[in-house]
């Protein structure tokens, strides 16, 4: 079977212990029998869709690469990821009272599992990719994310970055 995937989506296949695919850049997603990609990407051929914003949408799509062409996991890779997921939820609590404004569905993945409350108004933060070119009048809230090109290949520390970077800004307004 000819597999093909982008290079944000390449370490899922690893994880999951796919072994035989080619790594194409989004635009080169054609002649194969299948393509291992984000959600969101578009594409005129049979397409496993992928989400990478959360640890559990990691853990998520690696059971459904697996489960697709029956292969057997990195179980390392899969406690350290049951271990961020936990950790994660431990600290939810401790972030419903802090209200962000967020540009870019796959931040608001992030947002909502990191448990912060989403909102429109009355914000105390507001959360953009590095990719949108918005001005703000009052830039010392407002905390800009690394996307695509600006982050790890690795999954697993492209999403604890993401966080970690989340929680040092978030946090402290407590």
């Amino acid at each position: 079977m000819n597999i093909i995937t982008t290079p944000m989506c390449e370490d899922i296949l690893k994880i999951a212990g796919v072994d035989d695919y080619t790594v194409v850049k989004p635009s080169y997603i054609e002649n194969a029998d299948v393509a291992v990609v984000l959600s969101e990407t578009k594409t005129d051929i049979p397409k496993i869709p992928v989400k990478l914003n959360t640890y559990q949408q990691i853990y998520d799509s690696i059971f459904i690469i697996k489960n697709k062409f029956n292969t057997n996991i990195d179980e390392e890779k899969i406690k350290l990821i049951k271990y961020l997921i936990n950790d994660n939820n431990k600290k939810k609590d401790n972030r419903k009272n802090i209200k962000v404004k967020v540009y870019g569905n796959f931040l608001k993945d992030t947002i909502t599992d990191m448990g912060y409350n989403i909102s429109d108004s009355d914000y105390d933060f507001i959360i953009v990719p590095d990719y949108m070119n918005i001005e703000f009048k009052n830039k010392k809230n407002v905390i800009i994310i690394p996307s695509h090109k600006n982050v790890p290949k690795n999954i697993i520390q492209r999403i604890k970055e993401r966080y970690e970077l989340l929680e040092s800004k978030l946090c402290m307004k407590q």
